[in-house]
């Protein structure tokens, strides 16, 4: 083992183990992950998941669609299935309040370029068919939510 290195990454779990594949994909070659255990043990083990694209702030929000790329990069480079599922998902509205903060959200992310669509309840019910649709005054869909495998992929 090496005794000096250009940086070293603290942590084998889903944020460590991306710092360093982005660090050696910009080309670094002289970087070290330590782990105190078995990759992903800790919180990663836990983690149920899911994601989505959509975020209050505009940062946050073009971080998490180029991780749902990311994933896809993952898997086509390394031959594994993260077990990616892109199903899709709706936020639904039961006040017009709500409502307003769903328009927003569709424009913020159609900013971003992020393919939102805003939905009435019964489209939502046709997508979902299991829900009741009575409460509720619109709805958007956002079909980059999903889910993987969080320890697989790490």
């Amino acid at each position: 083992m090496k005794s000096h290195v250009k940086a070293v990454v603290i942590g084998g779990g889903v944020v460590g183990c991306s710092v360093l594949y982005h660090l050696a994909k910009a080309g670094w070659t002289d970087i070290m992950l330590i782990e105190r255990s078995e990759l992903t043990s800790g919180s990663s083990w836990h983690a149920a998941g899911g994601f989505h694209t959509l975020n209050g702030d505009p940062n946050v929000a073009k971080l998490q669609a180029y991780t749902v790329q990311l994933y896809k990069e993952i898997e086509e480079l390394s031959g594994q299935s993260c077990s990616l599922h892109l199903t899709g998902g709706v936020m639904m509205a039961d006040t017009p309040e709500r409502m307003d903060f769903l328009r927003l959200a569709h424009a913020k992310g159609r900013y971003l370029g992020m393919d939102t669509e805003l939905i009435t309840p019964s489209e939502a019910k046709a997508m979902f068919p299991l829900m009741d649709d009575k409460n509720f005054v619109g709805a958007m869909w956002d079909p980059v939510e999903g889910h993987l495998d969080p320890s697989g992929t790490t």
